[in-house]
């Protein structure tokens, strides 16, 4: 499986993945952007999916689907699935509530497509109220191997790594990611998010000093992110 990154308006990120000469794109508001590659490389877009129904990540969707045969599949139907098939490969479909209702997290391969889920360098926000949930699903996420690569729904790695540093200034592996950025293809590692996001180091004891200081109760790993999302 094959994974292509676009960019559109302030910080999103859209995607193709392929395999063989089918297609799905993700997120896709950069619309003319998919359309051309998709051409240009004899590609059938097989379907039209969003991590997540927010107005940021479908605005693409009219015009992929005016322009191709692809099915569009929502994001609540796709919670009911366990993965759509292109070529001879598999997409799998993981539900991960906590930004939304219906957020999904698309997997293959090494790679997660985590939309607002799982930002590389910090999470989305909780807009449902339900952090219980939405730390089951960053739980899920953690639960891959350390070399999983990480593609988001936004590139908002400056402003996550300011973030970061604040929280804990004395961690060296914070410039060693920034060093590795690239605006023109925005990744991370789990491990790499595991040395430096504080929104997922649930039991590093080295944010303890800052935990502490919300004065906030911190006796489980749930606790302790949730003093820490009380700052995001």
């Amino acid at each position: 499986m094959n994974i292509r990154q676009f960019r559109y308006g302030d910080s999103n990120l859209a995607y193709l993945v392929f395999s063989g000469s089918q297609a799905a794109a993700i997120d896709g508001g950069a619309a003319d952007e998919i359309l051309g590659f998709v051409e240009d490389n004899s590609l059938e877009l097989k379907y039209v999916l969003n991590t997540h129904e927010h107005w940021d990540h479908i605005p693409g969707n009219g015009r992929l689907l005016k322009e191709s045969e692809a099915e569009f599949i929502s994001p609540s139907k796709l919670c009911e699935m366990e993965y759509l098939s292109l070529a001879a490969e598999e997409l799998k479909i993981f539900p991960t509530p906590g930004h939304t209702d219906d957020s999904i997290v698309f997997g293959f391969d090494d790679c997660l497509i985590t939309g607002d889920t799982l930002f590389n360098g910090t999470v989305g926000n909780c807009y449902t109220k339900d952090y219980e949930n939405y730390f089951s699903s960053l739980c899920r996420i953690l639960e891959f191997p350390p070399e999983t690569r990480i593609f988001a729904g936004h590139d908002l790695v400056d402003y996550a790594l300011a973030v970061a540093a604040e929280i804990d200034p004395e961690n060296a592996s914070i410039a060693d990611y920034a060093a590795g950025y690239s605006a023109d293809f925005v990744v991370s590692t789990l491990a790499m998010e595991l040395a430096v996001n504080p929104f997922i180091r649930f039991g590093d004891s080295s944010l303890d000093n800052f935990r502490n200081g919300l004065e906030m109760p911190l006796g489980t790993p749930y606790r302790r992110w949730r003093a820490m999302m009380s700052v995001h």
